[in-house]
């Protein structure tokens, strides 16, 4: 295991900058904090580059633990990719108001179209908020649906606040990430997988019938939706009819209710 303890280390200096959009192209890495994240990663097997613990008691206690709970992990990781951190620059390295004690550096498994398969799919166009994208992610896991389809100014999955909504679940799925919604969409089409844009006017989502084996529900930016044009392009329009006075449900809430339905 290496030890930094000073900030004018290289890699420390290398991974502080990582909160830079040119950083991470440069890299391809990403920061996720949390022993439950970590665990999550580990047993799916991601591409990790580097493990951090604090020098501290919380980091002590976390590698005990994930000694003891995932030798067979870690030891396909070399002694240069574990590192024992100063408390204080572990700090200022994490994103969190209270640091868990670990972090790890990882390469994102990114798809692009032509790793699409023909599955149940949740496609999330111009969600801007990374909350929301990470909950979404997190609520297609829950409900079986292994791929998620990242189009055109959609936040990015890989950033601190989407992995924190996502609770480790961005590690079970296929994520493929496309600028061009249009494109994307067609490459679905090609693979038999039925559109259904969730929108205020479409038809009751209990009511609907369909009539291919798999599903690709569109969720639309927070405050606009969906384009006419993407619901067009769609097989099915449906929506969630609420019997109360609220006229429109947040993206995440209308999201897991979607997929809850499409799943019973």
């Amino acid at each position: 295991m290496r030890l930094i303890d000073s900030e004018k280390n290289n890699l420390f200096r290398q991974l502080m900058a990582q909160g830079s959009s040119r950083e991470f192209k440069r890299t391809n890495w990403i920061v996720i904090e949390g022993r439950r994240q970590i665990q999550e990663a580990l047993q799916a097997k991601a591409n990790l580059e580097y493990l951090i613990f604090s020098d501290d008691e919380k980091g002590e206690k976390i590698l005990k633990d994930l000694t003891e709970n995932s030798a067979d992990i870690l030891s396909l990781l070399g002694p240069d990719q574990l590192i024992n951190l100063r408390s204080d620059l572990f700090h200022r390295l994490s994103d969190t108001k209270t640091p868990q004690g670990v972090l790890a550096i990882l390469q994102p498994k990114c798809g692009c179209l032509t790793d699409i398969k023909q599955m149940n799919s949740l496609v999330l166009i111009d969600v801007q908020d990374p909350g929301n994208v990470g909950t979404l992610i997190r609520c297609a896991d829950a409900f079986n649906v292994r791929q998620v389809l990242v189009l055109g100014a959609t936040a990015s999955p890989w950033l601190a606040k989407t992995l924190r909504a996502a609770m480790g679940s961005i590690f079970h799925l296929d994520i493929i990430e496309e600028q061009d919604e249009l494109l994307a969409l067609a490459e679905l089409k090609k693979k038999g997988i039925e559109l259904l844009a969730l929108d205020i006017s479409g038809q009751d989502i209990r009511k609907l019938e369909r009539q291919k084996e798999c599903f690709g529900l569109l969720l639309g930016n927070e405050g606009s939706g969906l384009s006419v044009e993407i619901i067009n392009i769609c097989d099915h329009n449906v929506r969630i009819k609420m019997p109360g006075q609220a006229e429109s449900l947040n993206v995440a809430i209308a999201g897991a209710i979607a997929l809850y339905e499409l799943s019973r």
